[in-house]
Protein backbone atom coordinates (compact mmCIF):
# COMPACT_ATOMS: atom_id res chain seq x y z
CA UNK A 1 0.00 0.00 0.00
CA UNK A 2 1.61 3.13 -0.60
CA UNK A 3 -0.44 6.29 0.41
CA UNK A 4 -0.37 9.89 -1.12
CA UNK A 5 -1.60 13.18 -0.27
CA UNK A 6 -2.56 15.90 -2.38
CA UNK A 7 -2.17 19.75 -1.03
CA UNK A 8 -3.86 22.29 -2.90
CA UNK A 9 -3.57 26.14 -2.35
CA UNK A 10 -4.56 29.30 -3.15
CA UNK A 11 -1.07 30.51 -3.62
CA UNK A 12 2.41 29.85 -4.47
CA UNK A 13 3.09 27.52 -0.77
CA UNK A 14 6.13 27.95 0.90
CA UNK A 15 7.60 25.68 4.01
CA UNK A 16 8.37 28.40 6.39
CA UNK A 17 12.01 28.49 7.66
CA UNK A 18 11.26 26.97 11.30
CA UNK A 19 9.49 24.04 9.72
CA UNK A 20 12.26 23.23 7.26
CA UNK A 21 14.98 23.90 9.76
CA UNK A 22 12.89 20.91 11.87
CA UNK A 23 12.84 18.94 9.01
CA UNK A 24 16.31 19.11 8.40
CA UNK A 25 16.72 17.52 12.58
CA UNK A 26 18.57 14.36 12.49
CA UNK A 27 18.47 13.83 16.61
CA UNK A 28 15.21 13.80 18.25
CA UNK A 29 14.35 13.40 22.45
CA UNK A 30 11.83 10.47 21.87
CA UNK A 31 10.06 8.86 18.83
CA UNK A 32 7.08 11.22 19.14
CA UNK A 33 9.19 14.10 18.33
CA UNK A 34 10.08 12.37 14.67
CA UNK A 35 8.28 14.07 12.39
CA UNK A 36 7.97 15.90 9.06
CA UNK A 37 5.99 18.16 6.72
CA UNK A 38 6.76 18.73 2.86
CA UNK A 39 5.62 19.62 -0.19
CA UNK A 40 7.18 19.16 -3.78
CA UNK A 41 4.94 20.26 -6.70
CA UNK A 42 2.65 17.42 -8.26
CA UNK A 43 4.03 15.52 -11.36
CA UNK A 44 2.41 15.88 -14.49
CA UNK A 45 0.54 12.87 -14.37
CA UNK A 46 -0.97 13.27 -10.79
CA UNK A 47 -2.01 16.92 -11.73
CA UNK A 48 -3.94 15.90 -14.87
CA UNK A 49 -5.47 13.01 -12.63
CA UNK A 50 -6.06 15.24 -9.13
CA UNK A 51 -6.57 18.83 -10.72
CA UNK A 52 -10.24 18.36 -11.19
CA UNK A 53 -10.97 17.42 -7.73
CA UNK A 54 -9.67 20.90 -6.20
CA UNK A 55 -10.57 24.19 -6.61
CA UNK A 56 -7.51 25.81 -5.71
CA UNK A 57 -4.66 26.80 -8.75
CA UNK A 58 -1.50 25.28 -7.02
CA UNK A 59 -1.45 21.79 -6.62
CA UNK A 60 1.48 19.61 -4.41
CA UNK A 61 1.95 16.44 -3.26
CA UNK A 62 2.72 16.83 0.46
CA UNK A 63 3.54 14.73 3.50
CA UNK A 64 3.22 15.17 6.80
CA UNK A 65 -0.54 16.76 6.63
CA UNK A 66 -1.53 14.89 9.48
CA UNK A 67 1.43 15.47 12.39
CA UNK A 68 2.54 18.35 14.50
CA UNK A 69 4.13 20.28 12.12
CA UNK A 70 1.11 20.75 9.63
CA UNK A 71 -1.24 22.27 12.16
CA UNK A 72 2.28 24.56 13.66
CA UNK A 73 1.75 25.89 9.73
CA UNK A 74 -1.80 26.46 10.31
CA UNK A 75 -1.46 28.03 13.68
CA UNK A 76 1.43 30.02 12.85
CA UNK A 77 1.45 30.72 9.35
CA UNK A 78 -1.57 30.53 7.59
CA UNK A 79 -2.73 34.22 6.63
CA UNK A 80 -5.84 36.04 6.39
CA UNK A 81 -7.66 34.82 3.36
CA UNK A 82 -5.55 31.84 2.68
CA UNK A 83 -7.75 28.79 1.81
CA UNK A 84 -5.63 25.36 1.64
CA UNK A 85 -7.46 21.62 0.45
CA UNK A 86 -6.21 18.55 1.02
CA UNK A 87 -7.21 15.34 0.00
CA UNK A 88 -5.56 11.86 1.33
CA UNK A 89 -5.16 8.66 -0.38
CA UNK A 90 -4.57 5.63 1.39
CA UNK A 91 -3.67 3.46 -1.73
CA UNK A 92 -2.35 5.44 -5.09
CA UNK A 93 -2.51 2.17 -7.24
CA UNK A 94 -6.49 1.86 -6.72
CA UNK A 95 -6.72 5.69 -7.10
CA UNK A 96 -9.26 6.05 -9.70
CA UNK A 97 -11.90 4.25 -7.04
CA UNK A 98 -10.93 6.60 -4.86
CA UNK A 99 -11.47 9.25 -6.65
CA UNK A 100 -14.72 8.26 -8.05
CA UNK A 101 -16.01 7.72 -4.18
CA UNK A 102 -14.60 11.22 -3.40
CA UNK A 103 -16.90 12.91 -6.41
CA UNK A 104 -19.68 10.85 -5.53
CA UNK A 105 -19.98 10.63 -2.23
CA UNK A 106 -17.86 13.79 -0.59
CA UNK A 107 -17.30 13.73 3.11
CA UNK A 108 -17.57 17.82 4.29
CA UNK A 109 -14.61 18.49 6.65
CA UNK A 110 -13.54 22.26 6.75
CA UNK A 111 -11.54 23.92 9.45
CA UNK A 112 -11.68 27.69 10.04
CA UNK A 113 -7.95 28.50 11.70
CA UNK A 114 -9.28 32.29 12.17
CA UNK A 115 -12.62 31.57 14.06
CA UNK A 116 -11.88 28.13 15.00
CA UNK A 117 -14.72 26.33 13.80
CA UNK A 118 -14.44 22.39 12.67
CA UNK A 119 -17.34 20.92 10.64
CA UNK A 120 -17.78 17.61 9.42
CA UNK A 121 -20.87 15.14 8.68
CA UNK A 122 -22.35 15.23 12.29
CA UNK A 123 -21.78 18.85 12.83
CA UNK A 124 -20.22 22.01 13.55
CA UNK A 125 -17.68 22.37 16.33
CA UNK A 126 -16.18 25.76 18.11
CA UNK A 127 -12.55 24.45 18.98
CA UNK A 128 -11.25 26.97 21.93
CA UNK A 129 -9.19 29.88 21.15
CA UNK A 130 -6.63 28.90 23.65
CA UNK A 131 -6.00 26.08 22.65
CA UNK A 132 -7.25 25.03 18.82
CA UNK A 133 -4.58 23.30 17.73
CA UNK A 134 -4.43 20.64 20.37
CA UNK A 135 -8.30 20.00 20.14
CA UNK A 136 -7.88 19.56 16.02
CA UNK A 137 -5.30 16.91 16.79
CA UNK A 138 -7.80 15.01 18.19
CA UNK A 139 -10.59 15.33 15.29
CA UNK A 140 -10.78 13.40 12.49
CA UNK A 141 -9.04 16.35 9.68
CA UNK A 142 -7.93 14.13 7.33
CA UNK A 143 -10.46 11.20 5.53
CA UNK A 144 -10.17 9.53 2.60
CA UNK A 145 -13.43 10.41 1.16
CA UNK A 146 -13.13 13.94 1.59
CA UNK A 147 -10.94 16.93 0.54
CA UNK A 148 -10.53 18.73 3.64
CA UNK A 149 -10.88 22.33 3.12
CA UNK A 150 -8.76 24.99 5.54
CA UNK A 151 -9.64 28.75 5.69
CA UNK A 152 -8.61 31.79 7.13
CA UNK A 153 -11.26 34.33 7.19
Amino acid sequence: MSEITFLASSKPFEIPEEIQEYNQRREFENEEDYMFFSVREASKDWLQEVEPLFSMPYIYEAEGVGNGLFLTYLEKYMETGDLLEVYRVPNQHIFPSYKKKVQNEPELIKVNTESYIYRDAYGLYQLKPTNWVEELSHQNYIAQNSITTFVKY
